[in-house]
């Protein structure tokens, strides 16, 4: 091929220059003709015309950039709007277990909960009798299936099925409620919560953690016992929470348990329940809470039709254990138009040590026949401590959920592959229940107006397993020492001693 001409090479120099460096092409042309009127082999004119192609060519690919420019900017509007349209969409999450679907904007959403605790009990009485023998086997304590959600940002709501048992429990309605969260006055960090419907309000510290993070299977007698007085699962009620960094208060008015009772009711009792707690004392791994409570049945149910009401309140519990149905320690009946209980309540946490302990005194206002019997208004008492151990460094941490403290959560979840075991936990009790007032003594008939319900001391040791958060194991030992005379004076007090297992998961 022969070399390119001395002119060729200048209209490819300019050329290549002006695509370059975007020269005019009125200066492109005038660099070809110059080049033109050195080489005599190649006119003006065709040089212009080279030109004129060159000007049409640029034309060309200005117009392909304006289409490339045009259709980028039409892919990204597109991309956006897809973007929009997917944001706009609700979220599925599954946290721990629990099934939610939240709306973009947080002001819907909707939550799938769950629990079931499958509990089997050994027992052995001494002595055993009719009247206290405590059938082992084993029971679903708790089969509850229920949703809870927000409606509008401010208003949530909660529906509970109870399907499980302690005894001779049917399945029931646990919670249904309506609760309202948006108002916040005097500079509240969060809203006061106004709540109506049927839900159980924490009549004290032990009743502020979840049933699903209890040392042991059961709650301390009292607690157990005054939560029923005017709280407790399904207990109907109207009232307001509030709480912020480091404190908790709530006041209800409540009324009956929902179900159908064992005895029929004509006017429902009604009562209220107050609590206010505090976390003076707080770090990243300790915690220290002082707590009181008031709780009173302002009306007994009235059992009787027609113009006389009959009224009454009963004192009685299970020894800290549902599988049997029987209750070592009961007043029985005692006619009243009511009943005061007061409680106080101290708790502490320090690294993977934790402590609690609860006081409360109840007074009962008696409403009896022959007024003799009325001089005096019974007492009762009750009072427990109880301690734990993560032995594999979990803290107990308090929270203003509830005013209290909640359960570990394992540091390393159970993973064979890993070789992690979850969390273990040591727990102990001590805990006595007093329902005797003017009980006399041993081998005479009551007083007048005495009441020989019983003292219950029960000590108890466990071992906790928890593989994730939403499983765990519990394996309790008690001693329960029950002293009680009958209505003559005979003993009728019994030593109880149960091995008791729980399997659990809860989301």
């Amino acid at each position: 091929m022969p070399a390119p001409t001395p002119f060729i090479r200048t209209i490819r120099a300019a050329t290549l220059a002006g695509l370059l460096c975007g020269a005019a092409p009125a200066a492109m042309a005038q660099a070809i003709s110059t080049a033109s009127t050195a080489n005599t082999g190649i006119s003006q004119e065709q040089a212009l015309a080279l030109s004129a192609r060159l000007d049409a060519l640029e034309q060309r690919n200005e117009e392909l950039e304006r289409q490339i420019t045009d259709l980028k900017a039409a892919s990204s509007a597109n991309t956006q709007i897809v973007r929009d349209q997917v944001n706009a969409l609700p979220t599925v999450s599954v946290n721990n277990a629990r099934p939610t679907i939240t709306s973009a904007d947080g002001n819907f959403k909707f939550a799938v909960r769950s629990l079931a605790q499958f509990d089997a009990a050994h027992y052995s009485v001494s002595p055993r009798t009719a009247a206290n023998d405590l059938g082992s086997g084993a029971n679903f304590r708790r089969a509850r299936l229920g949703v809870e959600g927000t409606a509008w940002k401010d208003w949530n709501f909660g529906l509970w099925g109870e399907f499980g048992g302690s005894g001779g429990e049917s399945a029931i309605l646990n919670q249904a409620y309506l609760e309202y969260a948006g108002w916040k006055p005097f500079g509240l960090d969060e809203p006061i919560r106004f709540r109506i419907g049927a839900w159980a309000t924490p009549a004290g510290l032990e009743d502020a953690t979840s049933n699903t993070e209890e040392l042991f299977l059961e709650r301390a007698a009292i607690a157990e016992l005054v939560r029923g007085f005017a709280t407790g699962d399904g207990r109907t009620g109207v009232g307001a929470t509030a709480r912020g960094p480091g404190w908790y208060a709530s006041a209800v008015l409540t009324g009956k348990v929902v179900g159908v009772p064992a005895t029929p009711e004509l006017d429902q009792q009604s009562g209220y329940a107050l609590r206010i707690a505090f976390n003076p004392i707080h770090g990243a791994d300790y915690d220290v809470h002082i707590g009181a409570n008031l709780q009173s049945i302002l009306n007994p149910a009235d059992t009787t039709a027609g113009p006389i009401s009959t009224r009454a309140v009963r004192l009685q519990e299970r020894p800290e254990l549902r599988v049997s149905g029987i209750r070592l320690v009961d007043t029985g009946a005692i006619a009243s138009d009511g009943l005061t209980a007061y409680g106080l309540e101290g708790a502490a946490s320090w690294h993977n040590l934790y402590a609690s302990g609860e006081w409360y005194k109840i007074d009962v206002n008696r409403e009896a026949v022959p007024p003799a019997v009325s001089a005096f208004d019974p007492s009762f008492s009750g009072w427990y401590v109880q301690g734990a151990w993560a032995i594999t460094g979990e803290h107990h941490g308090w929270t203003n959920a509830n005013g209290g403290f909640v359960g570990i959560k394992p540091l390393k979840p159970f993973d064979r592959s890993k070789g992690t075991w979850g969390a273990w936990e040591i727990a102990a009790r001590y805990s006595v229940l007093d329902l005797d007032d003017h009980a006399g003594v041993s081998g005479r008939a009551a007083p007048a107006g005495g009441i020989r319900g019983g003292e219950q001391k029960i000590t108890t040791v466990g071992l906790n397993w928890y593989p994730n958060s939403v499983v765990r194991f519990l394996l309790d030992y008690q001693w329960a020492d029950v002293d009680r005379l009958n209505a003559a004076g005979a003993s009728i007090g019994e030593n109880v001693h149960v091995v008791s297992f729980r399997s659990q998961y809860a989301f």
